[in-house]
């Protein structure tokens, strides 16, 4: 769940970017750190690295006016990293999966998504609309990227790759390389993030989540 603290009203919310290597988690959230005008951050650790930059936003929850803070985190998805991206999803309040719609990228993102739930589970959380209601329910959004390609597998052929078809996730097209629907992704789940924040403070009947706008 976010921190939030009382004396200060102001809350924490982590987004983090996962999906397998090179499927453009790095650009996506560049980009969207220069449409926020902010700086991204790398935090090396022994042999590899994270990406994240820090991002208050303007407007305040409607209950209590409580200030938001958002933290967005992406880190490589190669297998050797498995342990950084275990601590990198602590107290996450939301996931955007990023996947490669490349056809020779299927099975790696498939990985990618059972290495989450596996990491998640560890954590006591599980992926909203897929796993046990004793643990904590964390929203995702997928963003299938690379659409600018040639070789690239149908949106169709990607739901049934993923089960969306009985797993209502949100699901975003776009292009990391320009920037095409990153800042929707974004917002997105930023939005799902803020009604679970409202929904667990202030009960279900007081949520007041955003909308995010198409970019």
């Amino acid at each position: 769940m976010a921190y939030v603290n009382w004396v200060t009203y102001e809350a924490q919310v982590k987004v983090v970017y996962y999906g397998p290597a090179y499927a453009g988690k790095t650009t996506s959230l560049r980009y969207l750190s220069l449409r926020l005008e902010t700086d991204v951050k790398e935090l090396p650790t022994t042999d590899d690295r994270s990406v994240f930059f820090e991002y208050t936003q303007s407007r305040k929850l409607a209950v209590n006016n409580l200030e938001v803070k958002f933290l967005y985190w992406t880190l490589p998805g190669q297998q050797k990293y498995r342990r950084t991206r275990h601590l990198v999803l602590a107290a996450t309040d939301a996931v955007v999966f990023v996947a490669d719609s490349q056809y020779e990228a299927a099975s790696r993102n498939l990985e990618m998504l059972h290495d989450l739930e596996e990491l998640l589970s560890d954590r006591g959380m599980c992926l909203e609309g897929r796993g046990n209601l004793a643990l904590q329910g964390i929203p995702i959004v997928f963003f299938y990227n690379k659409r600018d390609l040639t070789d690239i597998m149908p949106l169709q052929y990607m739901d049934r790759l993923f089960g969306l078809q009985c797993w209502h996730a949100p699901r975003i097209c776009g292009e990391a390389t320009t920037g095409k629907n990153v800042v929707h992704a974004a917002n997105v789940a930023a939005a799902l993030a803020l009604k679970n924040l409202e929904g667990k403070i202030y009960g279900p009947e007081n949520q007041h989540a955003p909308v995010g706008t198409d970019e």
